[in-house]
């Protein structure tokens, strides 16, 4: 059951982050949505390989 409140809880933080980007994309701030995005394939990535 721990499992599965840990993971409600990234999913949450992910989606805030992919509404983030997506209102940077939207205001045409391509340079910070890129740091956005690769900031989050690091996160993900770096959560993959903790497993």
């Amino acid at each position: 059951m721990e499992d599965m409140s840990v993971f409600k809880s990234y999913l949450r933080l992910l989606l805030q982050e992919l509404k983030d980007l997506k209102e940077t994309l939207k205001n045409g701030d391509v340079e910070k949505a890129k740091m956005m995005t690769d900031r989050l394939i690091d996160d993900t990535q770096k959560g993959i390989e903790d497993n």
